[in-house]
C-alpha cells in the first residue's frame, strides 16, 4: 500500500514539476532570490486548470498530497550555486466558483477538501511559535529522536529505539523546528444574511508568512483545507468533531457597496427612478412604512443611507462623509422598529445591536484573555468595527458600558477604534454611520431640564451626532396611529413600500459607488451665508447664545451632498443645501432650543447646559455665597426665597441646587439642607 502511495506522490511531483517549468520558472527564481523575506509561490489555480484539468481536480479533492507534491517539485528547480534550496510554500488562489462555500453550508463531505470561505474577522490571537519537528532526548540513554508534528496535540516518542524503554523524553527546544502560527475567528458577512439569520462562525489557522497580516474587522477570502479535530467533552471522547480551516492562502476583500450585484435591468430602473420628480418622497416613504409618521426622521435616515464621500485632505487629514443620527424618544414611539428595519432591510452593510446587550467587546473592540486564545490574549472586533463601511444601528445607546464611552469619541469622529491593553497596540477601522436610539431617564422629556440631566449620555458624545431628534408620544395623533395599525391587521398589503427593500439597497449602493457630487458656487455661498449670518446675529447682542459651531457646518455639507446623491446628481445645488438646512433647523429646535429665551443655543448639546441655565447657576451660586457669609451656611428655603426675588422660579432653583450638589460645587455637611460652597 505504501509503495502505491509513493508511486502516486512521485507521479504528482513529476506533473507539478512540468507545470512549474511551463508557467512559473521566473516567479520561482524571484521567490528564491527574495528568501527568507519571500517564502511563498502564489499559483493561479486557473493556470493549473488550463494546463492539466485532472491535476487541478486532484488538488481540490486531495489537497494534502497535492500541496506536498508541489512543494517537493519546487526543490527540483535549478537554483543559483550560491543559494541553498529553500523550503517554499505553494499557495493557490483564484479557485473555481464551485469551491467557494458559505460557512453555513459547510458539511462533513467538505472535510479534507480544498475550498474557499469568506467572512469578517471577529477575533485574532497573537502570533506564536508552533512546533513542526520535535527533537526529543531520552533521559535514560541520551538517544535523540525526531518526530514530525502534524496534529494539534504534541506527539511524543512512545519507545526509545536505543534502550527500548518508555523514556522519559525531554523536548530539546534549540534543535526543534518551529513555525509562526496564529488563530483567527471569522463570521459570515452580514450582507449575506437576511431575515434574522444568525451569522455562523469558523475557526481559521494560519501559518508561516501568512501570520500577523489579518486583523479583526477585515473582510477576507480564505483558501484552505477543511480539517476535523476530535472534541472531548468533560474528559470523555465524543464522536462529534470540531472543524477548522487550515489556510493555504488569503486575500483581503474590501467590504463596501461593490458586493451588491446590479444587473443591466436594475440600472435601467435606477436611472428611471432618479429622474422622478418625487424621488425623495418615494424613497423616504419606503423606509419602515409600517411605522406611522416620522417623515422628518425618515428623510434624515434616507440621507444617512446615501451618505457623502469622505474628504481626504492634502495634509493627511480626513473628514468623514458619514452622518450620525440619534433618536431620543419616549416609550412606544417606534424607535427600535425603525432601527431594525434600516439594519436588516435597507443598509447594504447594516448591523443592529443594543448598547445594553453587547458582548465583552462592546460597541468598539477589546483585548480578551479567553479560551479562543488558548489562555492568551486575542483581539475581538465590536459592532462598529464589524459595520465598517456600512451603518450601525444601536438601540439603547444610553445604556452602553462605561468602557465603551471613551472609545466612542474616536469611533464617531475619526472612525477608528484604538486598543492599548496588555502590551497590545492596535487600531481598527470603523468607517460607518451610526443610527442610535436612546431613552430619557424618567420616561418623558422635560423641556426646561438640561439634556445631560435627562440622558445617561455625556454631552461630548451627544455633540458628535449631526442630527438629534426628539420622538414624542403625541396624543393628537392617537386616532391616526390607531387607524394605521388596524388597517395593517385587516390588510397587510396596505403598508407595502413603494420600493421593495432589495431594489432600494441596489439604488443606494449604485449612488454610493458611482456618484461623487461637488458643491456648486451658489450652494457654497448659501451654506456660508446661513452659517455666518446666524453667528453674526448672535455676536451683536451680549446675551445671545451661540447658535452654531463648525460641527453643524460640516453636517450641512454632508447632508446636502447626500441629498444630491439621492437623485444621482454630480452637483450639490442650492436646493440640496436648503433640504439640509431645513433638517438641521428641525434638529436644533428639538435638541438645542433654550426654552427660556426661545432661541437655539448649541451649548445645550455641546456642554449639556444652555446659556440661560449657566447664568442661573452663577446667580444661585452667588446667592449661596452671600447667605453663607451672613449665617455660616445657606438654608434651602432662604436660597429659594432670594432666587424668586430675582425672577427664578422655585422649581428651577431646586433643580439648580441639586445640579450644583451633584457636580460637587456645593455640599450639605449636616444633611439638613443647609449648603456651603466647596
Amino acid at each position: 500500500m505504501e509503495a502505491v502511495q509513493e508511486i502516486i506522490i512521485d507521479d504528482l511531483i513529476g506533473r507539478f514539476d512540468k507545470f512549474f517549468r511551463t508557467y512559473y520558472t521566473r516567479e520561482i527564481l524571484q521567490v528564491i532570490h527574495g528568501y527568507p523575506d519571500e517564502k511563498s509561490l502564489k499559483v493561479n489555480f486557473d493556470d493549473l486548470g488550463k494546463y492539466d484539468i485532472s491535476l487541478a481536480d486532484e488538488a481540490i479533492s486531495n489537497p494534502d498530497k497535492s500541496i506536498k507534491a508541489a512543494e517537493k517539485a519546487l526543490l527540483q528547480i535549478d537554483v543559483p550555486a550560491n543559494i541553498s534550496s529553500p523550503k517554499i510554500n505553494v499557495r493557490f488562489y483564484n479557485l473555481p466558483a464551485t469551491s467557494k462555500i458559505m460557512i453555513t453550508d459547510i458539511r462533513s463531505e467538505h472535510v479534507g477538501k480544498l475550498m474557499v470561505v469568506g467572512g469578517i474577522v471577529r477575533k485574532a490571537t497573537d502570533v506564536r511559535p508552533k512546533l513542526t519537528l520535535g527533537t526529543f532526548e531520552c533521559q535514560r540513554c541520551g538517544y535523540v529522536i525526531r518526530i514530525s508534528q502534524e496534529t494539534p496535540k504534541l506527539k511524543k516518542p512512545y519507545l526509545c529505539e536505543e534502550c527500548e524503554t518508555k523514556g522519559p523524553f525531554k523536548l530539546i527546544i534549540k534543535d526543534s523546528i518551529f513555525l509562526d502560527s496564529q488563530k483567527i475567528l471569522i463570521q459570515e458577512s452580514l450582507d449575506d444574511l437576511r431575515g434574522g439569520e444568525h451569522p455562523k462562525q469558523l475557526t481559521i489557522h494560519v501559518d508561516d508568512d501568512l501570520t500577523g497580516k489579518i486583523t479583526p474587522g477585515d473582510s477576507v477570502e480564505l483558501t484552505g483545507i477543511l480539517r476535523a479535530i476530535k472534541k472531548d467533552i468533560k474528559g470523555k471522547h465524543s464522536r462529534v468533531f470540531e472543524i477548522f480551516l487550515d489556510t493555504n492562502s488569503y486575500k483581503l476583500t474590501e467590504i463596501d457597496f461593490e458586493q451588491v450585484e446590479i444587473t443591466r435591468e436594475d440600472k435601467k430602473r435606477i436611472m428611471k427612478l432618479s429622474r422622478e420628480t418625487q424621488v425623495y418622497e418615494i424613497i423616504r416613504d419606503s423606509i419602515a412604512p409600517h411605522i406611522f409618521g416620522h417623515k422628518t426622521i425618515k428623510e434624515a435616515i434616507m440621507y444617512q443611507l446615501f451618505s457623502a464621500p469622505n474628504l481626504n485632505l492634502p495634509d493627511g487629514g480626513r473628514i468623514r462623509g458619514d452622518s450620525h443620527i440619534i433618536l431620543m424618544g419616549e416609550p412606544a414611539t417606534g424607535k427600535s422598529e425603525i432601527l431594525q428595519y434600516v439594519a436588516k432591510e435597507l443598509a447594504p452593510r447594516g448591523i443592529y445591536t443594543s448598547g445594553k446587550g453587547t458582548s465583552a467587546a462592546g460597541l468598539t473592540a477589546a483585548a480578551l484573555k479567553d479560551d479562543f486564545g488558548d489562555g492568551g490574549w486575542s483581539l475581538e472586533a465590536g459592532a462598529l468595527v464589524l459595520a465598517d463601511q456600512g451603518i450601525a444601528c444601536i438601540d439603547e445607546f444610553d445604556k452602553m458600558e462605561k468602557e465603551d464611552r471613551s472609545s466612542m469619541h474616536e469611533a464617531m469622529e475619526q472612525q477608528t477604534v484604538s486598543i492599548a491593553k496588555a502590551g497590545i497596540l492596535a487600531t481598527f477601522r470603523a468607517r460607518c454611520s451610526i443610527l442610535a436610539a436612546a431613552n430619557p431617564k424618567y420616561g418623558r422629556f422635560d423641556e426646561y431640564t438640561s439634556l445631560s440631566d435627562q440622558l445617561n449620555l455625556p454631552p461630548t458624545i451627544l455633540s458628535r451626532f449631526d442630527l438629534i431628534f426628539f420622538v414624542r408620544d403625541n396624543l393628537d395623533d392617537s386616532r391616526k396611529i390607531a387607524n394605521h395599525i388596524l388597517n395593517q391587521v385587516v390588510s397587510p398589503d396596505i403598508i407595502a413600500p413603494k420600493l421593495e427593500p432589495e431594489f432600494l439597497r441596489k439604488y443606494i449602493a449604485y449612488a454610493r459607488k458611482k456618484i461623487f457630487p461637488t458643491l456648486t458656487a451658489e450652494a457654497r455661498e448659501k451654506i456660508e451665508k446661513y452659517y455666518v449670518d446666524i453667528r453674526e446675529l448672535a455676536n451683536k447682542e451680549d446675551d445671545q447664545p451661540i447658535p452654531l459651531t463648525t460641527r453643524q457646518l460640516w453636517a450641512i455639507v454632508r447632508i446636502s451632498t447626500a441629498a444630491s446623491r439621492v437623485r444621482l446628481s454630480t452637483e450639490t445645488t442650492v436646493e440640496d443645501v436648503e433640504r439640509a438646512i431645513t433638517l438641521l433647523n428641525t434638529s436644533l429646535r428639538d435638541a438645542g432650543m433654550d426654552m427660556e429665551k426661545g432661541k437655539v443655543d448649541i451649548d445645550k448639546i455641546e456642554i449639556g447646559k444652555t446659556r440661560s441655565q449657566r447664568d442661573r447657576v452663577i446667580r444661585i451660586l452667588k446667592i449661596i455665597q452671600e447667605i453663607e457669609k451672613e449665617a455660616g451656611s445657606a438654608d434651602k428655603s432662604e436660597i429659594i426665597s432670594r432666587a424668586i426675588e430675582l425672577g427664578i422660579s422655585e422649581k428651577e432653583t431646586a433643580l439648580t441646587i441639586e445640579s450644583l450638589r451633584s457636580d460637587n460645587a456645593i455640599f450639605d455637611p449636616n444633611r439638613n439642607e443647609r449648603y456651603k460652597v466647596v
